[in-house]
Protein backbone atom coordinates (compact mmCIF):
# COMPACT_ATOMS: atom_id res chain seq x y z
CA UNK A 1 0.00 0.00 0.00
CA UNK A 2 3.04 2.34 0.81
CA UNK A 3 4.36 1.74 -2.85
CA UNK A 4 2.50 3.56 -5.57
CA UNK A 5 2.58 1.23 -8.44
CA UNK A 6 4.18 3.02 -11.70
CA UNK A 7 1.78 2.66 -14.34
CA UNK A 8 3.53 0.78 -17.52
CA UNK A 9 3.72 2.68 -20.69
CA UNK A 10 2.31 0.79 -23.81
CA UNK A 11 4.64 2.22 -26.17
CA UNK A 12 8.21 1.66 -24.27
CA UNK A 13 7.12 -1.41 -24.35
CA UNK A 14 6.41 -1.85 -27.82
CA UNK A 15 9.82 -0.46 -28.67
CA UNK A 16 11.53 -2.77 -26.24
CA UNK A 17 9.88 -5.49 -28.17
CA UNK A 18 10.21 -4.23 -31.58
CA UNK A 19 14.18 -3.37 -30.84
CA UNK A 20 14.87 -7.21 -29.69
CA UNK A 21 12.96 -8.37 -32.69
CA UNK A 22 14.92 -6.57 -35.11
CA UNK A 23 18.08 -7.46 -32.88
CA UNK A 24 16.78 -11.24 -33.66
CA UNK A 25 16.37 -10.80 -37.06
CA UNK A 26 19.60 -9.17 -37.59
CA UNK A 27 21.49 -11.86 -36.06
CA UNK A 28 19.28 -14.46 -37.48
CA UNK A 29 20.29 -12.75 -41.28
CA UNK A 30 23.93 -12.92 -40.27
CA UNK A 31 24.05 -16.63 -39.13
CA UNK A 32 21.82 -18.06 -41.80
CA UNK A 33 22.37 -15.77 -44.92
CA UNK A 34 25.52 -16.20 -47.02
CA UNK A 35 24.99 -13.71 -49.54
CA UNK A 36 25.92 -9.29 -49.19
CA UNK A 37 22.08 -9.21 -49.13
CA UNK A 38 21.88 -10.85 -45.97
CA UNK A 39 25.22 -8.80 -44.43
CA UNK A 40 23.13 -5.54 -45.87
CA UNK A 41 19.84 -6.46 -44.12
CA UNK A 42 22.13 -7.92 -40.90
CA UNK A 43 23.22 -4.58 -40.72
CA UNK A 44 20.36 -2.39 -41.30
CA UNK A 45 18.35 -4.44 -38.78
CA UNK A 46 21.16 -4.19 -35.90
CA UNK A 47 21.28 -0.55 -36.34
CA UNK A 48 17.74 -0.19 -35.95
CA UNK A 49 17.50 -2.36 -32.90
CA UNK A 50 20.40 -0.50 -31.24
CA UNK A 51 18.46 2.60 -32.20
CA UNK A 52 15.26 1.29 -30.76
CA UNK A 53 16.98 0.09 -27.75
CA UNK A 54 18.85 3.46 -26.74
CA UNK A 55 15.24 4.97 -27.29
CA UNK A 56 14.08 2.40 -24.70
CA UNK A 57 16.38 3.22 -22.20
CA UNK A 58 16.17 6.82 -22.56
CA UNK A 59 11.81 6.53 -22.81
CA UNK A 60 12.00 7.87 -18.94
CA UNK A 61 14.17 11.58 -19.48
CA UNK A 62 12.20 11.54 -22.52
CA UNK A 63 8.92 12.60 -21.15
CA UNK A 64 9.69 15.45 -19.02
CA UNK A 65 11.98 18.21 -20.86
CA UNK A 66 15.12 19.57 -19.45
CA UNK A 67 13.86 22.80 -17.10
CA UNK A 68 17.46 24.56 -18.13
CA UNK A 69 16.74 24.31 -22.09
CA UNK A 70 15.25 26.79 -23.90
CA UNK A 71 12.27 25.38 -26.41
CA UNK A 72 13.69 26.69 -29.15
CA UNK A 73 16.47 24.48 -28.70
CA UNK A 74 15.80 21.50 -30.34
CA UNK A 75 14.39 23.91 -33.12
CA UNK A 76 17.49 24.89 -33.33
CA UNK A 77 19.25 21.77 -33.45
CA UNK A 78 17.04 19.86 -36.05
CA UNK A 79 17.46 22.93 -38.33
CA UNK A 80 21.40 22.57 -38.24
CA UNK A 81 21.40 18.68 -38.52
CA UNK A 82 18.92 19.61 -42.30
CA UNK A 83 21.53 22.39 -43.12
CA UNK A 84 24.72 20.46 -42.64
CA UNK A 85 22.76 16.92 -44.19
CA UNK A 86 21.85 19.16 -47.24
CA UNK A 87 25.50 20.73 -47.30
CA UNK A 88 27.99 19.02 -45.23
CA UNK A 89 30.43 21.45 -46.07
CA UNK A 90 28.76 23.79 -43.64
CA UNK A 91 29.58 22.18 -40.64
CA UNK A 92 32.63 24.35 -39.61
CA UNK A 93 30.77 27.47 -40.05
CA UNK A 94 27.34 25.79 -38.66
CA UNK A 95 29.18 24.86 -35.15
CA UNK A 96 28.99 28.77 -34.08
CA UNK A 97 26.54 29.76 -35.41
CA UNK A 98 24.59 26.91 -33.34
CA UNK A 99 26.45 27.87 -29.87
CA UNK A 100 25.56 31.38 -30.72
CA UNK A 101 21.93 30.98 -31.53
CA UNK A 102 21.28 28.01 -28.41
CA UNK A 103 23.19 31.26 -25.68
CA UNK A 104 21.15 33.86 -27.48
CA UNK A 105 17.88 31.91 -27.05
CA UNK A 106 18.61 31.04 -23.18
CA UNK A 107 19.84 35.08 -22.51
CA UNK A 108 16.27 35.80 -23.87
CA UNK A 109 14.56 33.18 -21.98
CA UNK A 110 16.46 34.16 -18.82
CA UNK A 111 15.67 37.87 -19.27
CA UNK A 112 12.12 36.92 -20.06
CA UNK A 113 11.45 35.31 -16.51
CA UNK A 114 9.80 37.31 -13.85
CA UNK A 115 11.91 37.19 -10.46
CA UNK A 116 10.05 34.87 -8.07
CA UNK A 117 8.60 36.99 -4.72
Amino acid sequence: MGKRREEIDPRRMLTLIAAIGMLSAALAAYWFSDSSSGTFFSAALGRVGLVLAALWLAWPSLKRPAKWLPASVPVIGVCALIVIAAQPRLILPAIPLVGALITLSTVISAMRKKPKR
